[in-house]
This record gives C-alpha cells, structure tokens and sequence, in this order.
C-alpha cells in the first residue's frame, strides 16, 4: 500500500503540487519565525555571558521603567558598596537610551530602527562594557567618542566635530576617540556615544546619578558571598546581581521580546494552515470520490479496510513532509535573508551561527505532517467503508453522513457565539474584547457546519443577477451539486475576507476615533511640537521657542511610566493654564484648581479601574518610589491626556523626568500660523532636526501612521491566506475538471463550444467565490462593529464602516475567483471529446 501511495502522488500532480504548496506556506511561517528568533536571540545572548563585573548592582525601582527613563542612584552608594568586605572595586556606569547622533550635514544618522545609547567612561576603563579602538577617552564638556561602526557610516575622523542631541540638549563636541560598541545588556551592539562621567550625567540626566555599578570580587572571595553582603549592607534600595543572575535576567527578557515577535508570526503560520486545511480536505475528498471505483476494487481483489485507509494516509504523509520540507527551508533562507541585510547595512549587530535546531526541525514537521494527515483522515476513513462489490458497479459513490447532525450542531454553535458577542458588548473594556474575539472563533465554527445548508439557497440568490443562460445555469448547479465541496473552498475564502473586512472597520473606526478625539481634545494651541524618534527632548526646545515672535504661549507636557497596585499608568505632568484652552476638557466631578493645589486628575474609564472618585487618595508607584495622591477631579475619556494628570511642581517633587514630551503653542493673535510654524521649524531644525512642527491637521494626520503601518504589515501577512483560498478554488475546479470529463465530453458533443463551456466554469469560481466573501463580509464586519462597540469607553468611540473599500476588496475577491477558473477552463476545453465522452 505504501507503493501504491507514492504512485498515486506521482500520477496526480496537479492536486499534489497545490496541496504541498499550502502546507509550504504555512510551515514557512512557523519555520521563519523560529529560525530568525532563534538565531539573533542566541547572538544576543552571548553578549550577557561577557560582562566584566562579578557583581552588577542597580537602583531597585517599583515599577518596570523603560530605556528613556531609568532609575539612577548617587554615587555614595558605590562607595558603601566598596567598603563591603570582599569587594575589590566598585565602579559606577552610567547608560541611557535615545541619544540622537547627526551626521556633519545635520541629519539623523540612520540607525535602522535601533536605539541609540549614551554612555560614562568610567574611572577604571577595565570596567567598562565597550572597549577603546582607536584615540583616547574623552575629558571635558568638549570631548565625546563614538563606537567605530556609527563613525564609519557618519563619516567621522578623530578630531571631526560632531554633533549630539541628548535628553537634556544639544551639544557639539570633539570626537577624541572611538570605541566597540557595548558588549553587554540592552545597549548590546547599538550605537553608542560616550562622555566623561560629569559630562555624561549633566547631558544625560539633566542631574547627578549613575545607573548601575561594575562591582569585581576580591580574589579567593565567593560572589555570592559578596553579592548577599552587598544586599545587606546598602538594603532594598538597590538590585545585586552575580553575572550569571545578570545573564539569566538578560536571557529571560530576550526570550520574552522574541517571543512575542515569534507568537505573531505562528498566529499567520496556523491562519495560513487552517486556510489550508480546507484544501486538503476538499483535495482528497474529491480524489477519493473520482478513485471510489478503483478503491472498491482494491477490496474486491483482497485488500483489507485498514489497507485501504493508509494508501491514503501515505499520500497525505508524503505531502505533509515534502511541505514541512519546503517550508522550514524557505524560512531559513527568510532567516538568512534578514541576517544578511543587517551586516549589509553595517550594523554591528553580534553575529551568531544559523540556529536551525532539532525543536525548531521536529515542530515544522509536526504541524505540516500532522495538519495534512488530520485533514486528509476523514476521506481515508470513507475511502476504508467501500465495499468490495462496488467494483461491479458504474455508479459507485463514496457514502457520506446525513447533514442534520452537522446542522443542528452548527446551529447552537452559532448561537453560542451570538451569546458571547452580547456579553462582550456590554462588558466593555478589554474583557468584553476578548470575549468577542473567542465568540468570532466559535462563529468560525458555526458558520462552517452551516455553509452546506446556506451554499445551497445564498449561491442562488447570489447567481440570480447573472441570468438564465445554460453556462450560468449550468455553472450554478455546478456550485450546488455538492455543498460540501462548495461550502468547505468559500469557508477558506471566508476567513481570509472576515479578518481583512474586520481590520478595515476597525482601522477606519481607529482613524475617525482619532481625528474627532483630538479635534475635540486640541482647543486654542494651533501648533504641536513632538520628537521623530525619542519619546521626548531637552526642555531648551520649549524656551527657544518661548521667545519667537508671534507666539503667545508654550503648555509643556511630561510623561513616564506609573502604575497604581497592579494597573500600568502614564503620569502626565502640564504647565499651568493647559486644561484651560490648549486642551478641552470635560470634568464629571471637581475642577481643574486641583492641580494647583498637588491633586490629581484622572480620566472617567480609568477612575472606573481604579475604583477611586474626588477626594479619595491612591498610592502611585514610579522610578523614584511609592507617592500618595489625592483626586482632584475626574474628567470625560481624553485622547490626549488618557494619564494620571498633575502640575510641572508635582511631577517635579515626586522625581519626574526633566525633558518634554508634547508642547502646545499658541499663536498671539494678528499672526499667521503657517508663518509662525515655519519660523518656529527654522528655529529648532539645526540644532533638533528630530523635532516635529505640525499644526492640528498634520498632528491628526501622524497620529494615523501607525494605524496605517500596522493595518499594511497584517494585510500583507492576510494576502497570503488569501492566495491559500484562491488555491483552493483552482484545485476545486481543477478536479472537478476530472470528476466530471464524461459530463464534459457530452456537453460538448450536444453543442456547447469552449467559450461557453469556460463561463460555466467561471460561474461556478465566481459562485463560491461570492459565497466565502459573503460571509466574510458578514462575520468581519460584524466582529468589528462588536469590538467599537466594547471600546467606545476606551477612546474607539466613533464607528466606520469603509462601505466603498469593502465593496472594492469583493470585486477584488471576484476577479481573483475569474481568474482561478482560467487554467480549469482550458484543460476543460483541451479535452478530446470522444475520449471524454469513453471515460469511466
């Protein structure tokens, strides 16, 4: 039988070649994904194994604080820290994220999506995580090195004046010398700029502080020894790590960046499966249908039901590995494509060997074996129930189950989601969402147990407009002939158009939330400024542009990260006067004065969180510690203030950071916005040429990209399930070609010439193609609807639904399904019509 099998895959191609290419696709997804992940998380990884401290102490701070706003410490605690027995030195290091570096024309250097870091060259330069190249270390406010790969791409020599932009301003020093970029930690690889200690704190702090300290244990003295007596002594202000805790930490955080880029991409590896599943059962439903005689006669001749059965199952096994195969080598070379477009751009990202590794290997063969078997089973089963007397007959069939159960069951599935859809809406929030989302998965279900019964009346409603000529006629009945076969290729179809229709509707639904957010939220501040790149920049931009004519007034805006008990919070520090004007502002309870007063204000939904109203205090945790605040008042859901609201003087007494996030300008009245912008741009370009200048329409408009950017990069992802589906029509078609030769070969000898006989095809494509859009149409607009719905409290509080756009991707889900009836339609019609007219 396993013979049998091989030359069974052999003889057909055509079905073999388009079921191996929908598990290639969708293994090459998981496969890419682990590959790549693999790969540049082992380079990486290496990097924590090469710390040169025995010990590595940092500021303990109650909250995860991202690389723009770490948590520091003075330096009398590295003096306490040398004063513990067993400590041979104590080195304090000071590292910081987004630090801007320019080329000598005054633009960005391009850093291809990676951070740029600021560092202190410490007093013992042995300790330090980057070595020196070239030149000598910078001294002074007039000094500064550069790793050698950013000087290279810049262009810069030893002696080149160079410009920076830190956190704090904008500073112009000599390059002194250049150095490896940093060989341990988050910095690992990236750019980096250095600065003697005193400089490096005032440019990158705004005050004094270091991030960590390099502590080396005394010889013949045990590390963790000196690590718990660290820890003792300094107490719970501070983090002691041994260099395998520091790695282990840095490993864990690695794994968990990477995973959930690799989680993405296995969500589209099983999307592009599932997709695929249904060609595959389609596939060997219809073989096993056109072969009923041919396998009857393998009973009649001896062969046993088991036999049977796995002369199936072994053409399903040889698919599935020649898939996983393909597959998992694609995404190597994925892999390897990303690998070397990184080195190609001269970014000294460490470099690894390929991780193909066997539980990468074992899990691509897994799912695409595992997947094609599954979904080839339910036709080798049937295949096995033949009965031997078959054989003696012309009109053997593949017996099939009543539709009733499958119904019925398919009803109360669909009715269950419909319960879970409601439940959602009015839960709200984030759990009403995931509800909805778990009820679009038992939609799915439903709606596929259910397309059998709709195939057979919405095909013909559908087909009703395009007349009753025989090719459409024909064409139709074609499509409901055999509901099974119709409803699994549109149900593929159908989930590939659900998830774009409902990304669509969200996305417009985004974009108008946002664009009637901020026109409701932006009052008398006719211009924004923000920074490309950096969450924030040096408060100088703001007095600079303080004193440029024309402007009346500059609100500042501070952020950083917070949390209140378990619930991640922004703390948003504003000037004085900015919720009266420059930010609209609804109050539910109490008043703006609060704030005068070192109250807070907090947004309606996020009271609700809390379960805090006016008057009551609640212990905010941030960088610097635990502070208790007391609200001050409650405001309607705000897009731009959706934070922990408090005055400049209070942001400042609890520790906030030192630069700006967002300014609203207000120009003085007698002059021009367009003018004052531009004066506002020639001001701030040379010195801040990340800073962004944009008056309320181009600030709407840049608070879409990223819609837009992620709404491009999952389309894309969705085409590719979409080309699965259309596959699956072609394949459909394709078969049916040879399950129906005989029946061709009569049409055409009663008249129909090939024109004719390839509409019919075409119908029949675009009957199931209408069918999978339609109810894509239905199940994706009616998730996103479900999922505004639930959001509306939480800033998705308009709802759009792109009727046009929707209308546009049918039409394109049309031409495509007239396009896959175009090869049927020529084998159909290079048919010799007495040799179909003589097949069995």
């Amino acid at each position: 039988m396993f013979k049998l099998g091989l030359r069974s895959v052999l003889a057909h191609r055509l079905r073999f070649v388009l079921c191996t290419l929908a598990v290639t696709l969708g293994v090459a997804f998981a496969g890419g994904a682990m590959v790549f992940t693999d790969t540049l998380s082992h380079a990486l990884k290496k990097n924590f194994a090469v710390s040169t401290a025995d010990v590595t102490v940092t500021p303990s701070s109650p909250i995860e604080t991202g690389t723009d706003r770490p948590a520091t410490f003075q330096a009398e605690v590295a003096d306490r820290v040398a004063a513990v027995p067993g400590v041979a030195s104590a080195i304090p290091q000071l590292m910081v994220a987004d630090v801007q570096i320019l080329r000598p024309d005054g633009k960005l250097i391009e850093n291809y999506g990676l951070t740029s870091f600021g560092a202190a060259w410490p007093r013992d330069a042995g300790a330090a995580p980057f070595k020196l190249v070239d030149g000598s270390p910078p001294f002074g406010g007039g000094q500064l090195a550069l790793d050698e790969s950013t000087a290279s791409r810049a262009g810069y020599e030893i002696g080149d004046q160079v410009k920076i932009v830190t956190p704090t301003q904008a500073v112009t020093a000599t390059l002194t010398g250049t150095t490896t970029p940093a060989a341990a930690g988050a910095a690992a690889g990236a750019p980096l700029v250095t600065f003697d200690g005193a400089t490096a704190q005032r440019l990158l702090l705004g005050q004094a502080g270091w991030t960590s300290i390099s502590v080396a244990v005394q010889q013949g003295s045990d590390a963790d020894t000196v690590t718990k007596a660290i820890a003792t002594t300094i107490g719970d202000s501070v983090k002691v790590r041994t260099a395998k805790q520091v790695t282990a930490d840095g490993e864990h955080a690695l794994d968990t960046t990477f995973g959930g880029f690799s989680t993405v991409l296995l969500l589209f590896a099983c999307l592009a499966l599932f997709v695929g599943t249904f060609l595959i059962v389609n596939t060997f439903a219809m073989v096993v249908a056109q072969r009923s005689r041919e396998l009857a006669m393998l009973r009649a001749i001896g062969a046993s039901r088991g036999q049977v059965t796995s002369s199936v199952v072994v053409e399903s096994v040889v698919i599935g590995l020649l898939g996983s195969t393909l597959g998992l080598l694609i995404g190597i070379g994925v892999a390897v494509a990303i690998r070397f477009t990184y080195q190609t751009l001269d970014l000294r990202i460490p470099t690894a060997s390929l991780q193909v590794t066997p539980a990468t290997i074992i899990v691509c063969y897994i799912i695409g074996v595992g997947v094609t078997v599954a979904a080839a089973a339910p036709a080798a089963r049937r295949a096995g129930k033949l009965p031997p007397i078959a054989a003696l007959r012309d009109d053997v069939t593949v017996p099939e189950r009543s539709l009733l159960t499958r119904i019925l069951v398919g009803g109360f599935v669909l009715l269950m989601a419909v319960l879970l859809f409601a439940i959602g809406v009015n839960a709200g929030g984030l759990p009403g969402v995931v509800l909805i989302v778990l009820g679009a998965g038992v939609g799915v279900i439903g709606l596929v147990m259910l397309s059998p019964l709709l195939s057979r009346y919405v095909v013909r409603a559908l087909m009703y407009p395009f007349g009753r000529k025989a090719p459409v006629t024909l064409g139709r009945r074609n499509a409901e002939r055999n509901p099974r076969r119709t409803s699994a290729t549109a149900s593929a179809l159908m989930i590939s158009v659900s998830l774009i229709a409902g990304l669509m509707v969200i996305a417009a639904s985004v974009k108008a939330s946002i664009n009637q957010n901020i026109a409701d939220a932006l009052g008398t501040s006719q211009i924004l400024i923000t920074s490309n790149g950096t969450p924030s920049f040096s408060t100088q931009v703001g007095d600079r542009t303080e004193k440029i004519p024309g402007v009346r007034s500059v609100h500042r805006v501070r952020q950083e990260t917070g949390r209140v008990g378990k619930t991640n919070v922004q703390l948003t520090g504003i000037s004085d006067g900015t919720l009266d004007g420059p930010i609209v502002t609804t109050f539910d309870s109490g008043s703006a004065a609060a704030l005068g007063s070192g109250q807070a204000v907090i947004p309606r939904n996020l009271a609700i969180t809390l379960g805090v109203s006016v008057g009551k205090t609640f212990e905010l945790d941030t960088a610097t510690g635990k502070h208790e605040l007391t609200v001050g008042g409650i405001v309607a859901p705000n897009r731009q203030l959706n934070a922990v609201i408090v005055s400049l003087p209070t942001y400042a007494s609890i520790g906030g950071a030192t630069s700006d996030n967002l300014l609203y300008v207000e120009v003085a009245d007698g002059n021009q916005v367009g003018q004052v912008r531009a004066e506002v741009i020639s001001r701030l370009a040379k010195d801040y040429p990340s800073i962004q200048v944009r008056d309320q329409q181009a600030y709407a408009a840049a608070a879409r990209v990223p819609v837009n950017g992620v709404l491009g990069a999952v389309g894309f992802l969705l085409l590719l399930a979409i080309l699965i589906a259309l596959l699956g029509i072609v394949n459909t078609l394709g078969l049916g070609v040879v399950e129906r030769t005989r029946e061709i070969g009569l049409l055409r000898a009663v008249g129909m010439d090939s024109p004719q006989l390839s509409r019919m095809l075409r119908v029949e494509s675009v009957a199931i193609t209408l069918l999978g859009s339609l109810m894509g149409l239905v199940l994706g607009v009616g998730v996103a609807v479900a999922i505004q719905s639930a959001m509306v409290d939480n800033g998705l509080n308009v709802r759009d639904i792109p009727v046009l756009q929707l209308l546009g991707a049918v039409v394109a889900a049309i031409l495509f399904g007239v396009l896959a009836a175009v090869w049927p339609s020529r084998r159909a019609a290079r048919l010799n019509v007495l040799r179909a007219i003589a097949s069995e």
